[in-house]
């Protein structure tokens, strides 16, 4: 009987240190860098359709240049969140003129999810949506009292990761922005679709 009770026992003492050693083992194979910080330079390229008399004058935007900082949680290897962070002010232009009628500034903070395919390849490629927020702010048109109005939007997202060396690594990303809006010029309101890709480029750390 005691000899039962002792094969019982030894059974369940093997049967927990195989569990806890199968366990452990997955743990090790799933643990990975989940926080992410990246430095980019954005070129930012607006895509500017409207309505009427701003439509007829052929109002369009420069592309410009920003700098923009982006934060990023794995939730597993292939799924992750990024936040991005930056400002960028672009020239106003009418007709194609040299000359600027005025500018406007934009602050785009951008939520996407993203899916890594391949998170572990020299050549890490990425798909994401999300949602962006247009925050337009120190608009000037000519002399007139300008303002456009902040707007919600949706984000596409692709790009890839090259790793450096340990936990630095390269990184080029294409998103495009929706953003459908309208501006007030001078108490009149016209539809204004800014709709930017945003091209960036740089160099990000997992830890």
């Amino acid at each position: 009987m005691k000899s039962m009770w002792r094969g019982k026992i030894v059974t369940v003492i093997l049967g927990a240190f195989v569990a806890v050693s199968v366990m452990t083992g997955i743990a090790k194979a799933e643990d990975f860098n989940k926080y992410g910080v990246r430095m980019r330079g954005l070129m930012v390229m607006p895509d500017i359709t409207t309505n009427g008399a701003l439509a007829n004058a052929g109002l369009n935007a420069t592309t410009a240049e920003a700098p923009e900082l982006d934060l990023e949680y794995f939730f597993t290897r292939n799924i992750s969140t990024e936040l991005i962070l930056g400002v960028v002010k672009t020239d106003l232009h009418l007709n194609g003129q040299s000359n600027p009628i005025g500018s406007t500034w934009l602050l785009p903070p951008t939520l996407t999810v993203k899916y890594h395919p391949f998170p572990t390849a020299k050549i890490s490629p990425y798909v994401g949506a999300g949602v962006d927020w247009i925050i337009p702010f120190r608009t000037r048109i000519a002399n007139t009292t300008a303002a456009i109005k902040p707007v919600v939007g949706w984000a596409a997202q692709a790009g890839i990761d090259v790793p450096i060396v340990n936990n630095l690594y390269f990184n080029f990303d294409f998103k495009f922005l929706n953003s459908n809006t309208s501006v007030d010029l001078g108490g009149t309101g016209y539809k204004l679709n800014l709709n930017p890709y945003v091209f960036g480029m740089g160099v990000g750390y997992r830890f």
